[in-house]
């Protein structure tokens, strides 16, 4: 190859990774502004049921909890 076929391969190369570039970088703007658009909406839809959720009607379930293990002794084993 000659160096003019390499200058013209490297300008091409670069040239098809700068669109490359450009093509990735406007399909990921406009995947975001469609899952912003989808966030928004579901948070429009939803700004009901948050607002109850938050109200709440001043009940407060309160308790105790213990984990008891099961252990067995030799006293269990003889019956």
């Amino acid at each position: 190859m000659n160096l003019f076929q390499r200058i013209v391969g490297i300008a091409l190369g670069l040239a098809l990774f700068v669109l490359a570039f450009i093509f990735a970088s406007v399909i990921l703007a406009v995947a975001g502004g469609i899952a912003l658009g989808v966030w928004a909406w579901l948070a429009w839809k939803t700004r009901g049921m948050r607002r109850e959720m938050a109200k709440g009607d001043g009940s407060v379930i309160e308790g105790e909890y213990r984990v008891e293990r099961e252990t067995r002794r030799i006293d269990d084993d003889v019956r």
